[in-house]
């Protein structure tokens, strides 16, 4: 994150000194000033001397509101810049110039320097373009500053040094050869006011333990769902950013790849014990991001909860094998962190998405670098924070936001060790094409679904309504493992139609955060408008549709992307809703007579994430259940979910699992050691 020769400005202060030296200058928040040195450290003139530290470290010390950090420009010569660096290095312990004098000297008569000053001094003879400045200790109106007069009183002088040459932050920062890197916004997110904080007001990326925000000329809005109103204008990443991001979650990932499976464990026992504290809060703006009813949003951050406690007390699962071969010789396995994780998540259930991908990679000793999907970016940034907060090292999770060009940038990296992806059929095989064609990488796909649902005649039908309605209007239908091909016996197609058309219409469409609504806001305009469209084209074909599929206006949220639930029958195998995935709440009623003609139609895709069924019969249950072509397979229930039970599918469902003990295979690699104890023996 920091180059030798950065210059880091800090504004905002909190002290009194701080307001001092803002003062004197006007329309100025800056209080102080400081190099990044060749060792990657902070070197700065305090009040206390010149010393060395951490950027977080120096943050912590000086309490800034806003922390700047300025490249320089190439037209400056590395050797000046590592000259400059050094220097800076080697005044570390002498005092502070708390006269400001233009001769270096304190009120001691010892050599000293004051924050900028040590900055311009280190780069004097290098045409560094420093505004001039003259010392100043007089207010707007041109009267003394109180404390000034007193400051220098205190060691001797009576009068102040007004109109001496000097420096100072404010003026530095003006020097056109200084580029902005990035600005970090320290403290800015208050777990207990969460709520009722200014959230997106944060920057859009969370680096090294901070909030920070990148300079980019490509932005894009955080769009409320439910009013479709622009809360927010956010920036993608850029090539750079996403390079200094992975360099951080690698310089990160070494320190926390060392610590114990017990300090690890006790990191994400506490993350799950902050996100249940907080749940209420975090719920509210997953629904506002994404626009899922309120207690689904409960509902996910529960979820969340139990996947970190889950991963918490996974590490005798990363426990190594040994292996005796002979009386002198034996082998052992060791399960060792792959390194940084490229996360890539998905819209519709973000925090959750967002946690399945992050609480295993962190267990098993990685760093790890989320990218949310720009329609519902928020809630990663506050899980960020939860993380920090429950002692997470700086760096070892990372947030930034991004299109596809940012995703590329970031999976083609080098020191990037891992993808995990969850998305379309179409994105995963980019990605899986990009990770084989620059540096083999390994590759977790979590990707779309054509899934069916099976009702046999002996089934409960109640049971079946209420899971064909959990496998299809659950989050708006935005489920990637929905069963959208409801397949019913004839012989009880009429109970099950009517019954289902009667549940689907008490329904409320509406307010997400209504804790009684159940059918929230689409995504977006864009997305609503193509799940209109696959209802058009069904009855277009000759389908016909028995209830929804209406757009909904929400008293007071008209700009809201709002859908009824809709129910389709007459379907056939030529129609586009039989073979695609819809990715909204439109349910297909499909008759069948014969258990080998719901298993043929259930398999009749070429994805395979999900299928399910309802039946008395265990027998069939476990039979159907082995022909399903799928990742997942429910029985009496559908979308259960669980950290202890993998999750993913097969063909182009993707590959590798999310959840279980499973996953841990994804996120470590395996080292055998064979030791001869013996002499060894020469074959030639």
């Amino acid at each position: 994150m920091l180059s030798p020769g950065d210059v880091v400005f800090y504004s905002r202060g909190t002290s009194e000194f701080c307001d001092a030296v803002e003062q004197v200058v006007a329309n100025n928040t800056l209080f102080h000033v400081a190099l990044v040195s060749v060792t990657g450290t902070v070197i700065e003139a305090t009040t206390d001397g010149v010393k060395e530290s951490t950027l977080q470290e120096s943050i912590l010390e000086n309490e800034p509101g806003v922390v700047e950090i300025l490249k320089l420009d190439d037209e400056i010569p590395e050797i000046e810049i590592l000259k400059a660096a050094t220097w800076c290095r080697s005044k570390i312990g002498l005092p502070y110039n708390d006269l400001f004098s233009a001769d270096l000297m304190n009120s001691e008569g010892k050599e000293s320097y004051y924050c900028s000053q040590l900055i311009t001094e280190a780069f004097r003879g290098v045409e560094m373009h420093w505004p001039k400045h003259t010392l100043n200790f007089l207010d707007s109106d041109g009267n003394p500053i109180e404390f000034w007069t007193e400051y220098y009183k205190k060691r001797g002088k009576r009068q102040v040094p007004q109109g001496g040459e000097g420096s100072h932050p404010a003026q530095l920062r003006k020097s056109p050869v200084l580029r902005l890197k990035m600005r970090i916004l320290p403290n800015m997110m208050n777990l207990n006011t969460l709520k009722d904080s200014k959230l997106l007001e944060l920057s859009s990326h969370f680096v090294g333990g901070n909030h920070v925000e990148f300079p980019s000329d490509r932005q894009f809005p955080v769009i409320e769902p439910r009013s479709g109103k622009t809360l927010a204008t956010w920036h993608f990443a850029t090539r750079d950013q996403v390079d200094t991001t992975v360099k951080t979650a690698k310089s990160a990932q070494k320190k926390w790849a060392a610590s114990s499976w017990m300090e690890r464990n006790e990191v994400l026992k506490k993350t799950a014990d902050l996100l249940k504290t907080h749940c209420n809060d975090i719920a509210y703006w997953e629904c506002v991001s994404n626009g899922k009813p309120i207690a689904e949003a409960k509902a996910d951050v529960l979820s969340c909860v139990d996947t970190f406690n889950f991963y918490s007390g996974i590490g005798h699962d990363l426990l190594g094998r040994h292996v005796p071969l002979d009386a002198s010789r034996y082998a052992y396995t060791r399960r060792l962190p792959v390194g940084v994780v490229a996360a890539i998540g998905a819209w519709n259930y973000p925090i959750q998405t967002c946690t399945w991908k992050t609480a295993p990679a962190l267990a098993c000793g990685n760093s790890v670098i989320y990218k949310p999907s720009p329609l519902s970016p928020v809630t990663a940034l506050i899980l960020a924070e939860i993380l920090k907060s429950a002692g997470l090292p700086d760096g070892v999770f990372n947030v930034i936001q991004g299109d596809a060009e940012t995703a590329q940038d970031l999976i083609l990296h080098d020191d990037v060790s891992k993808v995990s992806f969850t998305g379309s059929i179409p994105t995963g095989k980019k990605i899986m094409k990009a990770c084989a064609e620059r540096n083999i990488k390994p590759v977790t796909l979590e990707l779309g679904g054509k899934s069916s649902f099976i009702i046999f005649e002996d089934a409960d039908v109640d049971s079946g309504v209420s899971c064909a309605m959990m496998a299809n209007f659950y989050s708006q239908g935005q489920v990637c493992s929905n069963a959208s091909k409801v397949l019913v016996h004839r012989s009880v197609l009429k109970e099950f139609t009517e019954k289902l058309v009667k549940l689907t219409k008490t329904m409320k469409v509406g307010d997400p955060l209504q804790e009684d609504t159940k059918v929230g806001a689409h995504i977006s305009a864009e997305h609503r408008n193509k799940v209109e469209g696959y209802i058009s084209s069904a009855t277009a074909e000759g389908a016909t549709k028995i209830f929804g599929g209406d757009r909904v206006t929400a008293h007071g949220l008209e700009g809201g992307y709002y859908l009824s639930p809709c129910i389709l029958t007459d379907i056939t195998p030529k129609m586009t809703v039989y073979r695609e995935e819809i990715f909204g709440a439109v349910l297909l009623i499909i008759p069948f007579e014969t258990e080998e003609e719901a298993v043929r139609i259930a398999n009749d895709t070429n994805m395979g994430l999900a299928a399910g069924l309802v039946t008395k019969d265990l027998a069939r249950s476990y039979r159907v259940s082995e022909q399903l072509n799928a990742g997942n397979v429910y029985v009496n229930t559908y979308n259960d979910v669980s950290p202890l039970v993998p999750f993913g599918g097969v063909g182009e469902s993707g590959f590798g699992r999310e959840n279980g003990i499973a996953v841990l295979e994804h996120y470590t690699h395996l080292k055998s050691v064979f030791v001869n104890t013996g002499s060894c023996p020469n074959p030639f």
